[in-house]
């Protein structure tokens, strides 16, 4: 819990409403003419992260390494882990780079890690099975692993179940490094099936220099992916 409010404290939504903030009461209330600089960072933070090139540049170094996956290399395994990240959208959006119509003939074994079922989330649970059920996914092919709650448990309950068998690793494409080296330093042997590409790309319009809140999401996910980088390696 700790973890995730200093993760949550420093990413660009939140720093900068931080930095205004503190300007306003130096300024207002202790009367101070560098409360004045603190705004003018914020403000200068928030644009510059709510923009499409800003979001762009800081989330771009997390998906360059990867591509999405082939067909030829979904043959190299048999099971096929979906981290879902305790949303029932994110598992059926992620889903899309299975092509689930290759399960079928392929009889592959999916698991899905990291639903967090609690209260309602049973429900979300049997959605999510069928969903592949009625894709032509086999019922006991299926494997619900609802116990962990982050990336760290993810890779420590799904390869406590894989062991050393490659497998394909689907996860939005800013999360798989972090993903990967977790599943690494287990030993295990993942092949990356990115998805959710967040990166516009360099063709950008004016519009795209208009600050707006889904640039400052994808701005606060790709910092958050950063500093769970950071913080993994240093509490290894």
């Amino acid at each position: 819990m700790n973890n995730l409010i200093f993760k949550s404290l420093f990413v660009p939504g939140s720093f900068s409403f931080l930095l205004i903030l503190a300007g306003l009461i130096v300024y207002i209330f202790r009367r101070e003419e560098r409360g004045k600089y603190f705004i003018i960072a914020g403000l200068i933070f928030y644009f510059f992260f709510s923009t499409t090139p800003g979001a762009d540049l800081v989330i771009s170094p997390l998906e360059k390494d990867y591509t999405p996956i082939s067909i030829e290399e979904m043959s190299k395994a048999d099971r096929v882990v979906v981290l879902s990240g305790g949303k029932k959208a994110d598992v059926l959006r992620r889903s899309e780079v299975l092509r689930i119509s290759n399960f079928k003939e392929n009889n592959l074994q999916l698991i899905i890690s990291g639903t967090e079922a609690v209260d309602d989330m049973r429900n979300d649970i049997s959605a999510i099975e069928s969903f592949f059920i009625n894709r032509g996914v086999p019922a006991e092919n299926i494997y619900i692993e609802d116990e962990s709650k982050n990336t760290r448990e993810n890779a420590e309950k799904v390869v406590e179940r894989v062991g050393e068998s490659p497998f394909l690793l689907v996860t939005s494409a800013y999360h798989m490094k972090r993903s990967l080296e977790e599943f690494e330093r287990l030993g295990a042997n993942p092949i990356p099936a990115p998805t959710d590409f967040r990166k516009k790309g360099s063709d950008y319009e004016f519009r795209d220099f208009i600050p707006s809140s889904e640039n400052l999401r994808k701005s606060d996910l790709a910092f958050h992916e950063y500093l769970g980088i950071l913080y993994y390696r240093i509490f290894n």
